[in-house]
């Protein structure tokens, strides 16, 4: 099968007559998006906008570009580290791909209480490997109002966040993937950007991940006035689903195999990266958009073709879509990954200090006057 992602590679690089053909045609679409999104940003420059300031500190991590930078594995990264440092945090996400409509707490302490099929796959993942509070909701604003009624919070991570200007924040954590950078430097639909790659002047952070030629040294020329770290996705574990119970198991496993690759991600290419560092051996690949919602047709089709291979290979992301199906716990396991930060302490030591000199109000309310420009 073709996959979006392949698909969407092949218009946006314009390879081949029927790629030029999309491209073009998709070009007017993306100049319109593009009118509204700076003009989005202008007023929300401006001042012509308004900002909710909610009581306790925001940290958003987000990207320019759709999918493929590792944002959910900062997000959890990011939690977990300030927990570590005695923060109360809680993670505030907006279940793409759920039918829930209304603000939902996803999970606490570790134990998902949400499916996927009502928030989403990445709140799931979220809430099984986070021991906080993960709350799914469309509305951040009405979600964070949630947050402060039900929860003692004192930091709260705006997962996928950069874009959402509307609810304040003390610290904006921008994620660029080092492989692919600004891609063709077109804006939806006929290029991967959500906004302009000035908009990388709003952050206060620079993670470039998933190295490549587009480090550090890349960035110097955009104007970005925050500091620029580096980190990337290692593999820690193999995981298996039994009875609704995930068990570790040592990603060495790997080693020798014969595996099926299957995924429904943005960008699965660092996923077979992975695999083969691990010197699995990938005889078959699988490919469905990304947060795609798995059918028992789908699961037969997968189990059918994954009689012949070890292991069906799949991320952390689907394996909480996958798990219900019956004989899922067989040959079925995701590979874990963490994000690994270069100069991690630094890194924390530079959102803290801006968390403690930041200005946090008493109460959710309407504000322009916080001074920040986000």
């Amino acid at each position: 099968m073709i996959s979006a992602h392949r698909l969407t590679h092949h218009i946006w690089q314009r390879q081949g007559f029927w790629g030029e053909v999309g491209w073009l045609a998709l070009t007017p679409l993306s100049l319109g998006f593009s009118a509204l999104v700076r003009a989005r940003n202008l007023f929300y420059d401006r001042g012509w906008l308004p900002v909710e300031r909610p009581p306790f500190k925001v940290i958003s991590v987000g990207n320019l570009t759709v999918g493929g930078t590792g944002k959910t594995p900062m997000v959890l990264w990011l939690a977990q580290a300030l927990q570590g440092r005695g923060h109360r945090v809680g993670i505030l996400t907006r279940g793409y791909g759920g039918s829930n409509k209304e603000i939902t707490v996803v999970g606490t302490a570790g134990q998902a209480i949400a499916t996927p099929a009502e928030v989403g796959d990445e709140p799931v993942m979220l809430a099984r490997a986070f021991a906080g509070v993960v709350i799914s909701g469309r509305d951040r604003v009405a979600a964070a109002g949630l947050a402060r009624r039900r929860f003692a919070l004192d930091v709260v991570i705006l997962d996928d966040g950069f874009q959402h200007r509307r609810l304040d924040r003390d610290v904006d954590l921008l994620l660029v993937n080092g492989r692919g950078g600004t891609g063709n430097g077109w804006l939806l639909p006929a290029g991967p950007l959500r906004e302009p790659p000035a908009a990388v002047r709003r952050a206060d952070v620079v993670i470039i991940t998933k190295g490549g030629t587009h480090g550090r040294e890349g960035w110097s020329a955009t104007g970005q006035r925050g500091a620029v770290f580096s980190g990337d996705l290692q593999p820690t574990a193999l995981l298996s689903s039994v009875r609704g119970r995930w068990h570790e198991l040592p990603v060495g496993l790997l080693s020798g195999r014969r595996v099926m690759a299957l995924t429904g991600i943005a960008d699965p290419m660092p996923f077979y990266h992975s695999l083969r560092e691990w010197e699995a051996e990938i005889a078959e690949v699988m490919e469905f958009p990304d947060h795609h919602a798995y059918t028992p047709v789908d699961w037969r089709a997968i189990s059918l073709a994954g009689q012949k291979f070890d292991l069906i290979v799949t991320t952390e992301k689907d394996l909480v879509k996958l798990e219900r199906f019956p004989s899922a716990a067989g040959k079925l396991v995701a590979l874990r990954v963490r994000m690994e930060i270069e100069h991690a302490d630094r890194l924390l030591d530079l959102v803290e200090r801006q968390l403690r000199e930041a200005v946090t109000a008493t109460s959710v309310h309407p504000s322009t006057s916080s001074g920040r420009t986000e």
